[in-house]
């Protein structure tokens, strides 16, 4: 059976420490998993009111669910319309993604585990067995444990890597078969899930929506170079003009359309970017920067396709670095707020997407800047 093109990089995502090269990534196998089970009980991250990440993510993380919709509605259309006989909770193509541990070989769990339905523990933070009866220990510090197996989601790029696989990259047939696109744009999907830990580190957004976004670049020229579906094209060209824009990936990404190239620069931008500390006075400035850009939406610049696929990744970039910059209070927070959603529909609606009208409405945003109350001191600077 042939597998989705997301099918190295998920393996990659499930079974090895973690490690990524410009040309792909790198398996290390070893460690079993030990299942949720293992990571549930009241006494670890199960407790009640304390420790109690795993609760956290079985009620209010979609991830949780995620192998449940494969056996209804869409996806059992889906499946017939790509011959799937039977359940495709059972099929590669749909559990690579939806359910990472049913495709895995019997021998790659402890004895007797039953693999987790669903992204579970260890889809996300490795295989437990060689670091699960430690990682709590007082004197055995973070990075004993990652050198253990655990796979390090404090590093911004690794856990960029960790999650484009599956937020990004969808086999064409996939898509043919009525699977909605996919978008990656980590900063605001992770703090949608919810959060089940807790992350206060500097200038965490704008640092994580550029890192996401070059890691999505860097997956998109991939496929392009595989001669992978087409449908990246635009989106590529739009996530280029994009980070183009930044002062980061200025001076990183070339003025290129040569699709190997691009993936190994984003690669190094994505790097870079996970390890920036933002000031405010930065954050305003790309923001205001980006803000500016609604000169280009006027009609009879572009093709209108191609900037609605501006549009659809700009939105978000605005909707990141708005929220950082607010935080903590800003006099006209909700009216920003408000203009990001009008926003946000204009640049989804793909059949009728109208140029002037979006420009219009980003040149409102604009003038929301102007207003906006520099706030509590930078977060960098305060580190």
């Amino acid at each position: 059976m042939k597998l989705p093109a997301v099918f190295p990089l998920l393996t990659a995502v499930l079974l090895s420490l973690p490690s990524y090269g410009a040309d792909g990534p790198r398996l290390t196998l070893g460690a079993k998993f030990t299942g949720n089970q293992s990571c549930a009980t009241t006494g670890c991250h199960g407790g009640g009111t304390i420790h109690n990440e795993s609760i956290i993510f079985e009620r209010k993380d979609p991830h949780a669910v995620s192998y449940g919709i494969l056996g209804k509605g869409t996806s059992l259309r889906m499946a017939e319309a790509l011959g799937i006989k039977g359940d495709p909770a059972k099929s590669e193509q749909c559990n690579v993604c939806h359910a990472p541990m049913q495709g895995l070989d019997a021998n790659l769990f402890v004895k007797d585990l039953k693999p987790d339905r669903g992204v579970s523990c260890e889809s996300c933070h490795g295989a437990a067995e060689n670091w699960l009866r430690f990682h709590t220990r007082p004197d055995v510090d973070f990075k004993q444990i990652v050198a253990a197996g655990m796979r390090d989601l404090n590093d911004i790029y690794g856990r960029a890597n960790s999650c484009v696989g599956c937020h990004l990259n969808l086999d064409e047939s996939l898509r043919k078969a009525g699977h909605p696109e996919l978008f990656f744009e980590l900063d605001g999907q992770c703090a949608a899930q919810p959060p089940h830990y807790r992350d206060a580190r500097p200038s965490l957004g704008p640092r994580s929506w550029l890192t996401g976004q070059a890691a999505a670049l860097r997956e998109m020229s991939w496929k392009l170079s595989n001669k992978g579906d087409e449908n990246f094209l635009p989106r590529w060209k739009a996530m280029v003009w994009l980070l183009q824009k930044t002062e980061l990936g200025k001076q990183e990404l070339p003025v290129s359309e040569d699709f190997p190239t691009m993936q190994k620069a984003a690669d190094g931008l994505a790097r870079k970017a996970a390890q920036k500390l933002w000031t405010k006075e930065e954050v305003g400035a790309q923001l205001k920067g980006l803000a500016a850009l609604h000169a280009e939406f006027e009609a009879g610049k572009a093709d209108r396709a191609q900037m609605q696929r501006k549009a659809e990744v700009l939105v978000p970039a605005l909707d990141r670095l708005w929220r950082d910059l607010v935080k903590g209070g800003a006099p006209n927070a909700a009216e920003g707020e408000t203009s990001i959603r009008a926003l946000h529909v204009l640049a989804l609606d793909h059949e009728d997407f109208d140029p002037s009208r979006f420009s219009g409405a980003l040149s409102q945003f604009s003038g929301n800047l102007a207003q906006a109350s520099n706030g509590a001191p930078s977060e960098a600077k305060k580190k």
